[in-house]
């Protein structure tokens, strides 16, 4: 749909898009409006200093037109399909993209469990009940998990520290 002005009356009527059946008239008007989108293209090139081309297929099987030339527009098209912008592999369909956001969110879940986790750990270290209200056993087994995770990380600490130790201890016996 779009608005049109007619010659006795300027106010804008609404003009419905439908196709047009008379072939005669569907000539005319795809000639009229062919010419007004090459000149637009034309002005908008020159305006604005952008690369632009125009290739249009009719319906039979005539050779496309082209717009300004077909060098200019395999030119235009080549630098197009050399961006990296719009190379197919970052080209991607909607269901790639939401596979990707969903990849994305239940990364972003499980950091948050884990550290709902560690902050239920710590708050289990102080009181002795919080976990009485607690009937998931998930959620006991996340802070289990929590746990042993941070058992192991102290104890690798502990290694670490004790081989430094050694180190030194091993260092100030030969001075």
């Amino acid at each position: 749909m779009y608005f049109c002005c007619s010659p006795n009356n300027m106010t804008r009527s609404m003009v419905m898009y439908q196709f047009i059946e008379d072939e005669r008239v569907r000539n005319v008007t795809m000639r009229k409006r062919k010419a007004s989108l090459m000149k637009k293209m034309n002005e908008l090139k020159i305006l604005c200093d952008v690369d632009a081309c125009l290739v249009m297929y009719e319906t039979d099987d005539s050779p496309p037109d082209v717009w300004p030339s077909p060098s200019e527009a395999h030119r235009v098209i080549q630098r197009f399909n050399k961006s990296p912008m719009w190379s197919p592999n970052a080209l991607q369909d909607h269901s790639a993209y939401l596979e990707k956001q969903i990849a994305k969110m239940k990364k972003q879940l499980a950091k948050e469990k884990e550290k709902n986790m560690k902050h239920l750990m710590v708050k289990c270290l102080f009181d002795e009940n919080a976990l009485s209200e607690v009937n998931n056993q998930e959620v006991l087994d996340g802070v289990r998990s929590a746990i042993d995770s941070e058992i192991e990380a102290i104890d690798d600490m502990i290694k670490e520290a004790q081989e430094k130790a050694k180190k030194k201890m091993v260092f100030r016996t030969f001075f």
